[in-house]
């Protein structure tokens, strides 16, 4: 599933950030997490008449 461009670019600067500062990391993977969360559930209230048919014969 396409979790978005900005939280990765997020998680790329947790990664980086963790070989130097650990307050820093933790912040940022913190924050990686929940805009994931956000974009989840953003993106999928657009599909959400497609997924409730799934399964439906």
């Amino acid at each position: 599933m396409f979790i978005g461009f900005i939280p990765v670019l997020f998680a790329f600067a947790a990664a980086l950030a963790s070989l130097r500062n650990l307050a820093a990391a933790r912040l940022l993977w913190s924050t990686s997490a929940l805009l994931v969360v956000v974009w989840t559930v953003h993106h999928g209230s657009h599909h959400m008449k497609d997924l409730m048919t799934l399964g439906s014969w």
